[in-house]
């Protein structure tokens, strides 16, 4: 950790590693595809053509006319990004809680600082994962200083919603099959065709239906051996061991109950059905903008040290750029359940 004399700072970047939090349900799913800037005002690209042309047969001669491939037409829209931070200074009376007989001085300011470190991390994480929840379910980024304040997703128009029939004598897969072919026409034979796989966020008795009604049990799937290391469903279970999770044939389901940050937008007993598309979702990571040198680095989180007080006790500073970004979101289904 050396210390730089010009600016009284160290570098903070080496002596922790960091890991997802546990139960950061968003986070952890890899939805959102990190793009990192070195500016926090970006232009965002919406692509406008989608990559479904075909080539039409030509005549097989030398001098016959070639087909051509379209590049994506844009339109751009300049943004500000989400910025938020924490900041620590080790004081004496940390030092003094400590009460650790014999220790040495230096060593009870690195672990003042090795905690603060975390929780800052722990601080910022659960910032993004709101705000990531607010983008994929409320279909919005609100913002008080980001020169374009709010963002909805959906421009004023209605969510796509779906009534699901749980009565015994229904068939949950086939209505399951329903909303696949509702995703599909949102996302437009293009981009179903990048579609990777589909995550449900259920609650209550849509979750109940979606593992115990008899017409799962009769057709449940479990595709691949937990052990697996390409199966999603085991990823799920390992980095948010508090919530159930199960695989319904290519569908990835979690139950998601008590999760009032998520219940609040699919309600109580209700649930929504993500399509995972590449490029779908994008979480854009700025920089650090309160050191001229330090957390100067595009990524998520951007952490360091300084000697701020005069009388050299040592600060950790975080800090944080993002914006959440929902290229399609009449693609996310938002269901109730009927009997």
């Amino acid at each position: 950790m050396p210390f730089d004399t010009r600016n009284n700072a160290f570098e903070y970047a080496s002596p922790f590693e960091y890991s997802n939090e546990p139960n950061l349900i968003i986070t952890n799913l890899g939805l959102f595809e990190e793009e990192n800037h070195t500016k926090n005002s970006i232009l965002l690209d919406k692509i406008l053509v989608q990559s479904n042309e075909t080539a039409p047969e030509k005549m097989p001669y030398a001098q016959s006319d070639w087909n051509s491939a379209q590049r994506s037409d844009y339109t751009s829209v300049l943004y500000d990004m989400v910025y938020t931070n924490s900041l620590n200074t080790v004081s004496s009376r940390d030092i003094e809680l400590l009460r650790a007989p014999g220790s040495d001085h230096e060593e009870n300011i690195a672990m003042v600082l090795a905690e603060y470190s975390q929780r800052q991390y722990s601080q910022i994480s659960n910032t993004v994962e709101q705000y990531l929840i607010d983008a994929l379910f409320g279909l919005k980024v609100e913002s008080q200083y980001a020169g374009q304040k709010n963002i909805d997703f959906l421009a004023g128009n209605a969510k796509t919603s779906y009534v699901l029939n749980v009565a015994n004598t229904a068939n949950v897969f086939e209505q399951l099959d329903e909303v696949n072919r509702i995703i599909n026409v949102k996302l437009g034979s293009g981009l179903a065709k990048k579609r990777k796989g589909t995550v449900i966020l259920a609650a209550g008795n849509a979750a109940k239906a979606l593992k115990y009604h008899q017409s799962i049990k009769d057709y449940m799937v479990y595709t691949l051996s937990l052990n697996d290391s390409d199966n999603f469903a085991t990823k799920i279970v390992s980095q948010n061991p508090a919530f159930s999770s199960w695989k319904l044939d290519t569908v990835n389901v979690i139950d998601a109950t008590g999760y009032t940050e998520i219940t609040d937008y699919i309600g109580e007993n209700g649930f929504a059905v993500v399509p995972m598309v590449d490029g779908g979702f994008k979480l854009h990571t700025g920089i650090g903008v309160r050191h001229s040198r330090l957390g100067r680095e595009p990524g998520l989180v951007h952490q360091y040290m300084t000697d701020v007080d005069r009388m050299g006790w040592p600060a950790i500073h975080t800090e944080s750029a993002f914006l959440p970004q929902v290229n399609i979101p009449d693609s996310i289904v938002f269901g109730s359940v009927s009997s």
